[in-house]
């Protein structure tokens, strides 16, 4: 697929103080927050305010998100310090994922190397403190590893700098005996404080500016996995998984456990590789409210989801590399779907490669989406990705660059009953260009540059509401799609113990609600300061600037055939940090 990997330590020294703000430097990827300061990603101009834009998020593998609940989780708020690395990819090359792998992959890559404690501060009241530890038996049977973080803030974590108190835990760890191994992902986040209460266009004033609101999320992902076959050619597993999550937000709440047993088998005959996944999952909804006026509508549901993967990788020779794969899911009374998925690989010559890729998602809907309506089942398609990707890739010593051009079609939209698109089949399609530079000329100096665009024409862009008829849509530029992303980073290391890091992110204009109108981009400009010292290298101290020149940082939060939402994130934000390894 087309992946992109970020390293923990280099976002770091570029500013970044969360997962969440190292991606900005992803091409195609454009991040937002909501009100309450959750995060979500806008994926190559296609607008999802809701299960972090739908992007399905791994800590280490694991998924900790309950997307069917329809909020936006935490997880991208983990501290960078926590993270050694982040894989993603974006589209829905992810196919052995399944379900809300649509708009694409993250992975975060947690530390569970050594031992070490960090300790930052910054504006707003925040501190934070990160751990993480690793040991190991002599013989090797016995292993445990984990990390844990704890945020709070009480100001500039929401939107306006509005008054907040915010608390967040994370937690990984890792138990292994020979070979069995526990698994142990967590998120405990509480933030209560005050929102901008704004009223719609055409509308009076709300009578209040700002209102008290709250958001709790309570989300674990336990792991039992044992390893039938662990040799170079040939790997095997089987697992046990229960997830189970709460969220809680204005009159929309959520509860609910996941429980699966899965197993694959991976193994190599010749030029081929094969790879064989099958899972069965019980989805659980144990109380679940819908946003609206009171009353509120309560569910509660249980159903199987069934699915099976078939992978197979061939080499061809020549530097040629095909992979075909299949996937099948089943979710009980609602809907069933193959997904296929095609991918090449041309290593031209050691300078050269092109990648190709056809593959498709889905996304199961929700209680949210109107498929649970009490104790009625209602059978209903799974809203469906497709996407269309071609990449070229250049490499030469310290110089590395990537190009690649996608199409997307969404159809088969979800829509909450009552809401004006509800009934109507309504799609995305959309078209775009990344490119992605990479360049070390000297040993002490790196620079980073991305740029992208999307056109992405989007249904439910525009809308008009006919007399004694259903609205009419007619459609537009996706709402909140920026005309252009462009990243430049530079990172400095003069003498070995000081480092130094410079981000220029610009985020360029944005559609609003596919008319005539647009509302403003933003530029931010970020800067980061290390010191680690060669007589102490247990010892680094970190330092950094976000959005140096105080630029209006305005986020759009969109919902469905409702007015948009401008988040003002535009106060500078230091931060300082100490860590120290006992390794």
């Amino acid at each position: 697929g087309i992946i992109n990997v970020l390293h923990g330590d280099e976002a770091r020294l570029l500013g970044a103080r969360t997962a969440l703000e190292a991606l900005t430097m992803v091409p195609g990827i454009d991040v937002n927050r909501d009100q309450y300061g959750s995060p979500a990603l806008r994926v190559r101009g296609v607008d999802f305010f809701f299960n972090n834009g739908n992007i399905k998020v791994l800590i280490d593998g694991l998924p900790i998100s309950r997307e069917a609940a329809g909020q936006n989780g935490a997880v991208l708020l983990m501290p960078i310090e926590q993270i050694e690395r982040i894989e993603l990819i974006r589209g829905p090359g992810t196919g052995v994922h399944g379900d809300f792998a649509f708009m694409g992959l993250v992975n975060l890559v947690t530390r569970h190397q050594g031992k070490g404690i960090s300790v930052s501060v910054g504006r707003g009241s925040r501190r934070s403190l990160m751990a993480h530890f690793a040991d190991a038996s002599q013989s090797g049977d016995w292993r445990l590893s984990g990390n844990l973080s704890d945020w709070q803030s009480d100001r500039f974590d929401t939107s306006d700098a509005l008054d907040n108190d915010e608390q967040r835990r994370m937690l990984s760890l890792q138990l292994g005996w020979k070979r069995l191994d526990l698994q142990l992902a967590a998120i405990d986040r509480d933030w209560q404080g005050w929102v901008p209460n704004r009223g719609g266009a055409n509308q009076p004033p709300p009578p209040s500016p700002i209102r008290e609101n709250l958001q709790i999320e309570r989300s674990h992902n336990l792991q039992l996995r044992y390893r039938l076959r662990d040799r170079e050619d040939e790997r095997a597993a089987l697992w046990l998984q229960r997830r189970h999550n709460v969220y809680e937000r204005q009159n929309a709440q959520f509860e609910g456990p996941r429980s699966e047993i899965g197993g694959e088998w991976l193994r190599r005959f010749g030029r081929h590789q094969w790879l064989l996944q099958v899972q069965w999952a019980r989805l659980e909804v144990e109380r679940a409210s819908l946003p609206g006026p009171p009353p509120a509508m309560i569910v509660r549901d249980s159903r199987a989801l069934r699915s099976l993967s078939v992978q197979d990788q061939i080499d061809f020779g020549a530097g040629f590399q095909l992979t075909a794969g299949l996937r099948y899911d089943s979710l009980q009374d609602v809907d069933s779907k193959l997904t296929p998925r095609l991918a090449a690989i041309w290593q031209i010559n050691p300078r050269h490669l092109l990648k190709a890729q056809y593959s498709e998602g889905f996304r199961s809907p929700g209680p949210v989406d109107g498929v649970y309506s009490g104790s009625t089942v209602e059978s209903q398609a799974f809203e469906q990705v497709q996407t269309r990707e071609l990449g070229y890739v250049y490499r030469r010593p310290q110089f590395l660059l990537r190009v690649t051009g996608f199409s997307n079609r969404i159809s088969h939209m979800f829509f909450p009953p009552g809401n004006r698109f509800f009934g109507q089949d309504l799609g995305v399609r959309a078209q775009g260009l990344e490119f992605e530079l990479s360049h070390q000329p000297i040993s002490w100096l790196k620079w980073q540059a991305t740029w992208s665009t999307a056109n992405a024409f989007d249904d439910r862009a525009a809308v008009v509401n006919v007399p004694g008829q259903g609205p009419v849509s007619f459609g537009g530029a996706s709402v909140g799609q920026p005309e252009s992303l462009g990243n430049l980073a530079l990172l400095f290391n003069p003498d070995g113990a000081w480092s130094a890091g410079m981000h220029w992110q610009h985020v360029g204009r944005r559609a609003d609600r596919g008319q005539a109108g647009f509302q403003p981009g933003y530029q931010q400009l970020n800067l980061g300061l290390r010191y680690q010292p060669a007589t102490l290298p247990k010892l680094r101290v970190d330092w950094g600037l976000r959005n140096a020149l105080a630029d209006d940082v305005y986020y759009i939060e969109t919902r469905p055939g409702m007015p948009l939402q401008l988040n003002r994130y535009a106060e500078r934000e230091w931060s300082l940090g100490v860590s120290w390894s006992f390794d």
